[in-house]
């Protein structure tokens, strides 16, 4: 049965469809060695409670508050705590003990006294000058987590300070999601390797690079990237080469022209097409499809675009297969710094510099000319601003989205 393919949808559709389509991938277990950059697969709770016992914050001396009713105040030293060595004594009224910071806390002691409050009297007391507070510069059991406590939640990135986090707890080995493959291809009979010296009418192949980093970037693993020539032999070769993939990318060859065969090639393959062309720009012929259940993203050849699209519908499906809870850029409200030409009835994403003003407000402009061709657009940009499909000439000082690149860190 001929399937029924949407065309010339709106952006907000056209991401709702893509993530519709798309599930999580399998988990797997990860040791603290291979885990960095994956995501949990599910909530860890801690078995264990940290700090497991109560510590010195400082290099000092540990002692009862009550003990330093006058100052100064002499105290004898009863015995050495050096970190990961078991107290002996019990403080006393008039005694202390010397302790470094992370050792074990003494029983009968409230409080240390830093060594800078302090001087030496004699061979085993000391003067003290300045009264901590009961409770100062202790580290107390549990004060970090206690056992049973949910450390992270399932979609967590695991960053350096969670492998610390789960080393501390005593977790060897997480659940994490596969990381999902995803093949590339790039299409075009004028593309040649980066590395080759340019004939007439060719240009570098800077998509099939530019989509493996984005890949990387989403959390994914780059197959590729491959290239096929403007032929269904070519481009059916490709396909068959890549068909195992998680996740299918292809880069030109998806719009109206004799030599744009992709979509030929995927209707014989059997590929379910669920929709072509979005209302945006950059990046209107915009296919999307399934092809053996898994998706098949058809992006426009020129590299702004191919980059955009990515980000928009790629991205977020590669983040819901992670299982991340949030599949799109972080969104800032802003307010454009200059005015925009722009007509009716696209929804424009236009490459964006940020800067914050003099009120607090953050505002933004077009890294300069937005031309789908230009990639230095992309590599200036801070973010892509948003302008709805029904604005029209939105003049300086108008209120828009401001999605943050990934890349950026912001």
């Amino acid at each position: 049965m001929e399937e029924v393919m949407l065309t010339f949808i709106a952006v907000e559709e056209a991401r709702k469809l893509v993530l519709e389509a798309v599930s999580a991938v399998p988990e797997e277990r990860a040791g603290l060695s291979d885990a960095l950059g994956r995501t949990l697969a599910g909530a860890v709770v801690s078995p264990e409670t940290l700090p497991p016992f109560a510590s010195s914050a400082m290099d000092g001396f540990a002692l009862r508050v009550a003990a330093l009713a006058s100052l100064p105040a002499v105290l004898r030293v009863i015995e050495d705590i050096p970190a990961g060595v078991v107290p002996q004594c019990r403080v006393e009224a008039e005694t202390c003990a010397r302790i470094m910071t992370g050792a074990l806390f003494p029983e009968g002691a409230d409080a240390v006294v830093p060594v800078e409050w302090t001087e030496p009297e004699g061979a085993d007391h000391v003067r003290i000058e300045k009264a901590p507070e009961a409770g100062q510069f202790v580290r107390p059991t549990g004060q970090d987590v206690t056992a049973g406590d949910q450390v992270f939640e399932a979609g967590q990135i695991i960053t350096p300070p969670v492998v610390g986090m789960l080393a501390s707890l005593g977790i060897g080995e997480v659940p994490v999601r596969r990381v999902p493959s995803v093949a590339i291809i790039t299409t075009g009979d004028e593309l040649v390797p980066v590395d080759s010296a340019l004939a007439p009418g060719q240009i570098r192949d800077s998509n099939g690079p530019a989509l493996a980093a984005q890949v990387v970037a989403a959390g994914g693993r780059p197959l590729g990237p491959f290239h096929a020539r403007d032929t269904p032999e070519s481009t059916r070769e490709a396909l068959e080469r890549t068909r195992n993939a998680d996740v299918m990318v292809v880069s030109g060859g998806v719009s109206m022209g004799e030599r744009d065969v992709v979509r030929n090639v995927l209707d014989e393959a059997g590929w379910t097409a669920i929709f072509w062309k979005v209302r945006q720009r950059p990046g209107k012929p915009l296919a999307f499809g399934l092809l053996d259940g898994k998706p098949v993203f058809g992006l426009p050849g020129n590299p702004v675009s191919s980059s955009v699209c990515f980000e928009q519908y790629v991205r977020p499906a590669l983040a819901k297969m992670l299982g991340h809870p949030e599949s799109i850029g972080r969104i800032s409200k802003a307010v454009l710094s200059e005015p925009i030409r722009k007509a009716a009835g696209l929804h424009h994403f236009i490459r964006g510099i940020a800067k914050q003003g003099d009120d607090g407000r953050l505002l933004v402009r077009p890294t300069g000319l937005q031309g789908s061709n230009l990639y230095s657009s992309m590599a200036k940009a801070d973010g892509l601003i948003h302008l709805a499909e029904a604005l029209e000439n939105p003049p300086d000082g108008t209120e828009v989205d401001f999605e943050w690149l990934s890349w950026t860190g912001r």
